[in-house]
């Protein structure tokens, strides 16, 4: 009996103190918040309210608005949540409903669920360990087209110091389908996307921790493209290698890409006036030659790109858009 009452009282103790541990840290928090805001003026926010008691601590904001570089994002709320005992780990929940704008352009977003986990090392500098951002059933609207996604999930892990590798990833594409008529009336082009992916390894000049407000902004030092997949009915395209921005932002280095459906890939290259009748008359059978796998429809080839130019071996291929200026590593 003398031990159950112990137990009872060791209880009781701790759960006072663990009752006193989270108002103590809502307090903390709050003033942490509050000193974040005046000292950030990029941000804003009407409100912000912390709940969660006991084993939750539960940040609200209100109204919030992000301006930086010219861009501007704001929603009705944004709620973080993180475990009491696991303060390095937060959870973000968005609005259904938010507004991206930069510029003249402005893109209002509709999500049914649109949510992002930051995850940091333990330790007194708090170093990013990853981030993510996931999104169902997503809607883009932009002045006169609005786009659809099934899924998207954007997310960074740290690989080095400085370096983080990073992941772009789309399900589901449906370009507006009045801007697709009008683009393509011949309707070459497909009307659903499956699957839109990009894989990059972003280098800075100082590592991302809690120190990102005590100085200048970390800059982007280098950006490597590693990888691109891409999927539609027919086709499958999936391409690796390592291409670096120079300091003008045209990219440079190899790649393999492995096509499958490349015949229907090639045809519509061609109806699409992209690559002329007489030049796919001799790139065919070229590429017959090199095709592998089922009935020779997965080809196999590497390709060179030299600031922007792509090319197999001698023959061009295209020109590849110009990455931000200034990137080269």
């Amino acid at each position: 009996m003398r031990a159950l009452k112990a137990l009872t009282a060791l209880a009781v103790v701790v759960a006072v103190i663990w009752c006193g541990y989270w108002f103590v840290g809502a307090r903390a928090l709050d003033r942490a918040i509050e000193r974040g805001l005046a000292h950030v003026p990029e941000v804003e926010v009407q409100g912000h309210s912390i709940q969660g008691f006991p084993n939750r601590f539960d940040v609200t904001f209100t109204e919030p608005r992000i301006r930086v570089a010219g861009a501007e994002w704001q929603a009705p709320f944004v709620q973080i949540f993180a475990l009491s005992y696991r303060l390095n780990h937060l959870i973000a929940v968005f609005a259904p409903d938010q507004l991206w704008q930069r510029g003249d352009l402005s893109v209002a977003v509709h999500a049914q669920d649109l949510r992002a986990s930051l995850q940091m090392e333990p330790g007194l500098d708090l170093p990013l360990r990853a981030l993510t951002l996931v999104g169902e059933g997503l809607d883009l609207s932009l002045t006169d087209a609005t786009h659809g996604l099934d899924r998207i999930r954007l997310a960074s892990r740290r690989i080095g110091e400085r370096v983080h590798q990073l992941v772009a990833l789309a399900e589901g594409v449906f370009p507006d389908p009045a801007l697709m008529d009008r683009l393509d009336p011949q309707r070459l082009w497909p009307r659903r996307i499956e699957a839109l992916r990009l894989d990059a390894e972003a280098e800075f000049d100082r590592p991302l921790d809690r120190h990102l407000f005590d100085g200048p902004e970390p800059q982007l030092t280098r950006l490597t493209l590693t990888g691109g997949h891409a999927t539609w009915e027919g086709v499958d395209i999936d391409v690796t290698g390592r291409l670096t921005p120079g300091l003008d932002g045209a990219l440079s280095g190899d790649a393999t890409a492995v096509i499958q459906g490349w015949r229907q890939l090639l045809a519509t290259l061609r109806d699409a006036g992209i690559i002329a009748p007489d030049l796919e008359s001799g790139l065919e059978p070229a590429l017959a030659a090199m095709a592998a796998g089922s009935e020779g429809e997965t080809l196999e080839v590497p390709l060179s790109v030299v600031e922007g130019e792509v090319r197999l071996g001698p023959l061009w291929l295209g020109t590849l858009p110009r990455l931000v200026p200034g990137l080269g590593g």
